[in-house]
């Protein structure tokens, strides 16, 4: 028995909060305009209304939101604002390398010219001269190729740095076609805050193929090819609210928001139960795909780490009774 219980909602009926009397106030202007209820319509609805409300009310509908969106427009920012300078020091990149080539080219036109001169010098004295007047050409022009070179060096290790920085904030994990860890904590961190705030229930699943199945795949590129259909699978069974995510080693997570255990339970066992019809042919022989699944509470007595570790610890617990799914053990009632 779990003790999800601690949030309930209040019994339907009319609005009892001010967030809930202006939501059913813009669906019901989408209903008498004939506006199709779909998400993007309602939230440009949501948007629409509110400019006509006084400024206190729309400061308090605002402030709400910007729980909701936690960080999202900064780290955009950030990573746009990082992108430019790489894109920038690619362009110095270009510059300093046509300057290198530029000065190369000089350099060889006055090799040559001054080999030509050589030809037509008589006496020891004329050749000493012109291999004087040789050098320091040539002292002049390597300094400026140095000089270009040193900036062509600085240029490519800031353009490095930058591209490395991009790549770490990164939110998409091209392998798997699902988000990356990262963002999955953010966003974790970020459904406590509307948890705190709006007292509703949301659960974080951890998903892996049984290992079983991958020991039994000898190659590399056979292995990302089932992980990437976990993940695939994964996309297909998740709402568009979840937030999926490769959180490390072919471990996999959802972020489920407004979800009960009990209800997470009852998608962990639809999940499997696709799975169970899934199925891959390596050579002749044929492989049924298996996974394990664990899951735990979003609990505000817990930290974001506290939690996926307990999500984990479900997860290795998959298997041990006749659950879909292995639960944290701190969410069960002993």
């Amino acid at each position: 028995m779990t003790r999800g219980g601690r949030f309930r909602a209040h019994d339907l009926g009319e609005p009892t909060s001010e967030l809930e009397r202006y939501a059913k106030e813009v669906m019901e202007a989408m209903v008498r305009e004939g506006i199709p209820p779909t998400p993007s319509n309602y939230d440009a609805y949501f948007d629409k209304l509110l400019d006509d409300k006084p400024p206190a009310f729309r400061k308090r509908i605002l402030k709400l939101l910007e729980l909701e969106e936690g960080d999202e427009g900064e780290h955009r920012g950030h990573l746009e604002r990082r992108l430019r300078d790489a894109f920038a020091n690619v362009k110095k990149f270009l510059v300093h390398i046509n300057l290198l080539y530029k000065n190369l080219r000089h350099l060889e036109t006055l090799v040559e010219k001054r080999a030509f001169e050589a030809e037509a010098v008589a006496d020891k004295s004329g050749m000493k001269t012109l291999l004087e007047s040789m050098k320091k050409d040539i002292e002049t022009m390597a300094g400026i190729i140095r000089r270009d070179a040193g900036e062509l060096k600085k240029t490519y290790e800031e353009t490095t740095d930058l591209i490395k920085e991009v790549q770490e904030h990164a939110i998409y994990d091209d392998r798997f076609g699902v988000f990356k860890k990262n963002y999955l904590l953010r966003k974790m961190k970020q459904e406590e805050r509307l948890i705190g705030e709006f007292r509703h229930e949301s659960t974080l699943m951890m998903v892996r193929a049984r290992e079983e199945v991958i020991e039994r795949l000898k190659s590399a590129k056979i292995r990302q090819l089932v992980l990437r259909t976990v993940a695939r699978l994964l996309l297909k069974t998740s709402r568009r609210s979840d937030i999926v995510a490769h959180y490390d080693g072919g471990i996999f997570a959802i972020l489920m928001r407004h979800t009960s255990l009990e209800n997470a339970q009852m998608a962990a066992d639809r999940l499997k139960d696709l799975v169970g019809n899934t199925n891959f042919f390596v050579g002749d022989e044929e492989i049924m795909l298996e996974v394990e699944i664990g899951i735990a509470r979003i609990d505000l007595d817990r930290s974001t780490e506290q939690t996926v570790v307990c999500a984990l610890q479900a997860l290795d617990m998959d298997g041990e009774s006749d659950e879909p799914c292995g639960i944290c053990p701190q969410d069960v009632e002993i």
